[in-house]
């Protein structure tokens, strides 16, 4: 009488002769070419892009201090991401967030209200050198030489900007002329150097 070995016996016997693998006390990497082709990635990513990383970049932005009796500009390095430091949006709202309070303790202030709302920051069309800043009504809350001297930290502070010249700003969406340093209103755009007198 001839004996039969039970089905599953006979699997796993084959199994344990059939595969060629060493024993080993540890788990080994097993080399790509000797994977089963069920197994590979059959349409492999080329990408290197890496996961953004969260770095950050210095940029500056222009709060005001005092120069003896003058008040001028005065440059405060700020972090903001590395991937929006060309952005115009982010250097406003750099400038916007206030000095901290080691900032006042050294006596930097700014004459950009506390609740001011950047609305839009964008190049202006067919003005490649220029940009569009659109700012809320609070901004005008203060007047005269302190007005004057907000529109020069924006603009000082967005024209860090490689290949940005100059601003032209919109309150709540409608064209505005800017003061200059001295108060005066300007037509169009406006540039650092209308703002010369509060260098620092």
């Amino acid at each position: 009488m001839t004996r039969r070995w039970p089905l599953v016996a006979m699997v796993v016997l084959l199994g344990a002769t059939g595969c060629g693998l060493s024993e080993n006390s540890e788990p080994q990497a097993i080399p790509p070419e000797n994977l089963p082709i069920g197994l590979l990635d059959p349409n492999p990513s080329s990408s290197t892009t890496l996961p953004e990383s969260g770095a950050t970049t210095t940029i500056t932005v222009y709060f005001l201090t005092r120069d003896g009796d003058t008040t001028v500009l005065a440059p405060v390095e700020r972090e903001v991401k590395t991937v929006d430091a060309a952005m115009p949006g982010a250097r406003i709202a750099a400038l916007f967030a206030q000095p901290t309070a080691d900032e006042q303790d050294l006596g930097f202030t700014t004459s950009v209200p506390a609740d001011t709302t950047l609305l839009r920051a964008s190049p202006q069309a067919n003005e490649g050198d220029d940009l569009i800043i659109d700012v809320s009504s609070e901004l005008f809350s203060v007047q005269g030489q302190d007005l004057a001297n907000a529109f020069a930290q924006i603009v000082w502070t967005v024209s860090e900007i490689p290949g940005v010249r100059g601003v032209h700003f919109l309150r709540d969406g409608v064209d505005i002329a800017a003061l200059d340093a001295e108060g005066t209103e300007q037509e169009g755009a406006v540039t650092m150097a209308d703002y010369r007198s509060l260098a620092p």
